[in-house]
């Protein structure tokens, strides 16, 4: 019998990064994020998926109808999606309805509202049943790269237990990949959302391919999961105000999210009907393409919480509209950014646990476990969760985007 023990923390020191970069859990990350982003390549989001008053401001004209909320929301016509996803569907339905059900605390929150903890016990709550529903409606097949070779999916009795090995390799996939799911939906110890959950919400999903538990998954699948996703993490940022994790501020893509932005990039790849880069940000534009393109979606979002002009609250995605004449340059300048702005930064990238199947601290190319720089631990958690809350505040250098323009000058300050 296999074991799986429970994600560690394994990166307490920037000098960590280049060991990070050698692993296997590193590659295994690198892998899913270009299978996905091929396969969501030219694919449109069907309309009626994304909710788009989450990123509307009320009262604000769209010249499109009010859709329903997220929690309603679920195309099942003609079964268009596998168990699995449905599963994962249903889930986003269950946590929206605890939203609903777990209001603000009234009263002054400078730094987020505390019944986002309230809700995200409620989440934790759901969690077992949730992993449980994938993993017994899906056969799955060990194909991770670990070096244990004692792991395998038959359905072979053990004669100690009495329970097949099938099932104990289910139960051991669940305790690892659980702790990545209940990261995907920001700190309930700091209350902010960014990056580094977003990874994690990746990383689960790309545990679920890994192991067969979402098999041969198709682009509107994916993009599905990821729309019904960053709907409900935008209602929890809108409802408890959570703060920005580990955000650049003005010089950052975003202060919440980076993947989004790549997603839905790829949308447009290849695509003969999308629209010019330079005219992305039009309020037209925006509005034609913000229910089927997770990226004019994203732009959306930020018209809702920000306000001004354009270029000065959000400089390097201005840049990208100014700069870039296609859609394949626009992703492939992203992605340069991912690497170094989420793997690369270790504000963000130290919050990723590694387990010993999904993702491992092991070395890529000798399976050996890598070395750290152990520290004293600072909390528990992948998500982020640490008792050096002032320390993670601190913002982080920015790497020049690959479309900046040398001569920009910095927007004016806003106290």
């Amino acid at each position: 019998m296999s074991y799986w023990p429970e994600p560690v923390k394994r990166i307490f020191d920037s000098s960590d990064l280049k060991n990070f970069e050698k692993s296997i859990a590193f590659h295994e990350l690198k892998e899913t994020l270009d299978e996905i982003v091929v396969l969501v390549q030219g694919v449109k989001l069907p309309p009626g998926i994304l909710d788009v008053a989450i990123v509307t401001r009320d009262g604000n004209s769209t010249g499109q109808p009010r859709l329903p909320p997220p929690s309603v929301v679920i195309p099942t016509l003609d079964k268009r999606y596998s168990d699995n996803v449905e599963q994962l569907l249903h889930f986003f339905v269950a946590l929206n309805k605890d939203i609903d059900e777990t209001p603000p605390i009234s009263g002054p929150a400078r730094f987020g509202n505390v019944a986002f903890r309230k809700w995200y016990e409620k989440m934790e709550k759901r969690l077992p049943q949730l992993l449980l529903n994938l993993t017994s409606t899906s056969t799955s097949t060990d194909t991770g790269t670990s070096t244990n070779t004692d792991t395998n999916t038959s359905t072979d009795t053990d004669t100690d237990t009495g329970t097949s090995t099938n099932s104990v390799n289910n139960q051991q996939f669940v305790e690892e990949a659980s702790h990545y799911l209940d990261n995907s939906f920001g700190s309930k110890m700091r209350l902010d959302y960014g990056t580094g959950h977003e990874l994690s919400f990746l990383a689960f999903l790309g545990g679920l391919m890994r192991y067969k538990f979402i098999e041969n998954p198709t682009g509107e699948e994916i993009l599905v999961l990821f729309a019904k996703y960053y709907d409900l993490v935008r209602s929890l940022i809108s409802v408890y105000n959570l703060e920005p994790a580990g955000s650049h501020g003005v010089w950052g893509l975003d202060d919440h999210f980076h993947l989004i932005y790549i997603l839905g990039a790829s949308q447009f790849c290849n695509d003969p009907s999308a629209p010019s880069v330079k005219s992305a940000l039009s309020k037209q534009l925006i509005c034609a393409y913000m229910a089927t393109n997770l990226y004019i979606n994203a732009i959306a979002f930020i018209f809702k919480l920000k306000s001004g002009p354009f270029f000065e609250h959000s400089p390097i995605i201005n840049d990208i509209h100014t700069n870039v004449v296609s859609w394949n340059k626009v992703r492939q300048g992203l992605m340069k950014m991912y690497m170094v702005e989420v793997f690369g930064k270790f504000p963000v990238i130290q919050h990723f646990w590694f387990g010993e199947k999904l993702y491992p601290w092991r070395d890529a190319r000798s399976k050996n476990l890598l070395p750290f720089h152990q520290k004293e631990e600072e909390g528990v958690g992948g998500g982020g969760d640490s008792s050096n809350v002032h320390s993670q505040k601190l913002p982080m250098p920015m790497t020049a985007a690959p479309w900046a323009t040398k001569q920009r000058n910095p927007p004016p300050s806003r106290k």
